[in-house]
């Protein structure tokens, strides 16, 4: 039973309005994947980097002395002695990496400093192949050049250990593989443990899970945004999904998009005017060999029309 929409406003029309426009493809301006970003309408900035400064804090190149109003002291209070060799109270100590075993440096401690993305090629670039193709992230055999396949896989795999997801292979992921560092949690977020009908999208764990009240009554595998070429100009690059918290502002069953047309995001869920969740025939062909173009893309037929039927206008999306 499909379930009765709100009488539509100025703002949903509008908002419908654009996402029949676009679709699918998150801004140049938010291509980079980091901290989730609350956003609580359609029309908010979906920039996953984005953080806010707290309140009274001083903005880039504004000294902090300029952001307080307290007037300066005119005597100088005493300084703690400090022991000869002790690092300075204030010093923020710089994240340490796993070390590696006699074996795992054998193996790829002549990688750690070779940074490995699509189109590189070499030993660094099979060794690379292989090892994510044993943890699970890559299916078939290595080319001799990182493929959009073995693009997507270094992106997946990034955010499963919860790395910066850039696509390039740096020395944080070469020892997350070498040391087969475990996945993030999977634990259902706070934010995903609220009153009323929430679809919590893992970008980890390339899942989609459909919460009541809190309890998970569904769990849907989806295919996330990444290393794909744009519908106009053909260039390849990364469509990452943003993180955030949304609403759920519009549904239709086939919208369509001046960059993909009729029929390409059938029973799409809107939350977002770059991003939907909807059946992708491209993900049930392909899986994860390819990616979307921001959008969360659910594969299973039969599984899209029931989260279709079942959420309601106004639940919350929340992606992490």
């Amino acid at each position: 039973m499909v379930l009765s929409r709100r009488p539509p406003t100025l703002l949903v029309v509008a908002l419908v309005v654009a996402a029949s426009l676009t679709g699918c493809a998150v801004p140049a301006a938010q291509r980079a994947e980091g901290s989730p970003l609350a956003a609580s309408s359609p029309s908010t900035s979906a920039n996953p980097d984005a953080t806010s400064a707290p309140a009274g804090a001083p903005t880039p190149g504004e000294s902090v002395a300029a952001s307080t109003s307290a007037p300066e002291s005119t005597a100088s209070a005493p300084e703690a002695p400090v022991s000869p060799g002790a690092p300075a109270s204030d010093a923020t100590p710089e994240p340490t990496l796993p070390a590696l075993s006699a074996a795992q440096q054998e193996r790829f401690g002549g990688c750690l400093a070779e940074a490995v993305r699509h189109w590189s090629s070499g030993a660094c670039a099979t060794l690379a192949q292989q090892a994510l193709a044993e943890q699970g992230y890559l299916e078939g055999n290595p080319t001799k050049r990182i493929d959009v396949r073995g693009a997507n896989a270094i992106l997946n795999y990034q955010r499963s250990r919860g790395i910066h997801a850039t696509g390039t292979l740096d020395e944080a992921t070469w020892v997350a593989l070498a040391t087969n560092q475990e996945p993030r949690s999977s634990e259902l977020p706070e934010a995903c443990r609220v009153a009323g009908t929430v679809l919590c999208v893992d970008q980890g764990a390339r899942t989609l899970r459909y919460v009541v009240d809190g309890t998970v009554e569904r769990t849907v595998p989806v295919r996330l945004g990444g290393f794909a070429q744009h519908a106009k100009n053909k260039n390849w690059r990364n469509f990452p999904t943003a993180n955030g918290t949304y609403r759920v502002y519009d549904k239709q069953r086939n919208p369509r998009s001046e960059n993909y047309g009729a029929g390409a995001m059938p029973y799409s869920i809107m939350f977002h005017p770059d991003m939907y969740v909807h059946y992708s025939s491209g993900f049930a062909k392909q899986g994860y060999a390819g990616s979307s173009h921001g959008c969360v893309n659910v594969g299973d037929k039969a599984a899209i029309m029931w989260l279709f039927e079942h959420t309601p206008i106004g639940a919350t999306v929340h992606v992490y």
